[in-house]
């Protein structure tokens, strides 16, 4: 692994603006296939999905204009820009980032993430109210809607794997405090941390994950070994939308083991979130994570150019993604 001092700016500003677009690239797309199964993925798309300009218009998808990313999205922006602002991860700025955009937008908003934000003490203590949220639900549910915006978390303060972990376990725990949901956090945030450091060796990235995540349930390593897997089918990621399935949509080893399956077998930005889109799913939350991570390894400028341009208010990234660099990287 190269020492932080040997990142180029030009590099790191690629790749970081990589991941950021990455996620939102990921989320507008996976929004076409979102809640389908394969087979209707298929049906709907039968020369296969791939630009955001044919998104089937159900009343699902038409609340979102052509090329708009989500919720996913909305909330990493939300730990972003409090970032920016404050120069440090803030829990209480944060929570009070996601409850205002709860409540003035909340668009697509999970039911975990709505039931914390409602509680009357999320303000002053979101971990608590996270945690009761998870109690009075029989701790069954480990939703994505804390591995879905935990991106920005290995750019931050991405030279540090000890400190990375630490905010990804702590923003994770404003509204999903399942370990399940947080050890996906940390996985995914170490691992970009580490694309970050240009540590190119794959099988090393997730041994270090491995490493990082061993007090949180095994079912993570369960999961980063399906994902070694050539063929995506082992992942099922449409689980729970088809006949006499366990309905699995929405659990966030579903989002990881997306994540890491592309990270290790997509060859390209664009290969691999076609790949996972097509798969149906909880899409627009897989490819967020996928998207992330094949952007904070490949880059920007290896994304496509229309997936790109006619992401709607992309533009609005631009400034947020020199920020952010001028802090990790002082020029």
């Amino acid at each position: 692994m190269k020492t932080d001092s040997s990142n180029d700016a030009k590099w790191f500003k690629d790749h970081l603006k990589g991941l950021i677009y990455g996620q939102a690239i990921g989320d507008a797309l996976g929004l076409g296939t979102e809640f389908m199964s394969k087979s209707d993925v298929a049906s709907k798309y039968p020369k296969g999905f791939h630009s955001y300009s044919q998104i089937y218009q159900d009343r699902h998808r038409r609340r979102w204009p052509t090329g708009s990313w989500t919720d996913d999205t909305d909330q990493m922006l939300c730990i972003l820009d409090s970032i920016l602002d404050n120069r440090s991860v803030e829990i209480l700025d944060i929570a009070h980032r996601i409850q205002s955009w709860a409540k003035i937008e909340g668009k697509g908003i999970g039911q975990v993430v709505k039931m914390a934000v409602s509680s009357e003490y999320f303000l002053e203590d979101p971990h608590a109210a996270a945690k009761e949220v998870w109690e009075r639900t029989a701790k069954r549910a480990a939703s994505n809607g804390g591995v879905m915006r935990t991106s920005i978390l290995g750019a931050w303060e991405y030279s540090s794997i000890e400190k990375v972990k630490i905010n990804a376990e702590q923003v994770c725990r404003i509204t999903h405090y399942d370990p399940r949901c947080v050890g996906s956090c940390v996985a995914v945030s170490v691992a970009i941390s580490l694309l970050l450091q240009r540590e190119t060796d794959i099988h090393k990235i997730i041994d270090i994950v491995i490493q990082q995540t061993s007090e949180y349930p095994s079912e993570i390593i369960r999961y980063l070994q399906k994902s070694r897997e050539e063929s995506i089918d082992v992942l099922d990621l449409d689980e729970g939308l088809n006949p006499m399935e366990q309905n699995c949509i929405g659990y966030t080893f579903k989002a990881l083991g997306a994540g890491f399956w592309a990270l290790q077998h997509a060859s390209s930005f664009e290969q691999g979130i076609i790949k996972v889109v097509n798969e149906g799913g909880d899409a627009d939350t897989n490819a967020a994570v996928v998207g992330s991570i094949l952007g904070a390894r490949d880059g920007f400028d290896c994304i496509p150019y229309r997936l790109v341009t006619e992401l709607k208010n992309g533009n609005t990234l631009d400034e947020r993604v020199d920020r952010l660099q001028s802090l990790l990287i002082p020029v």
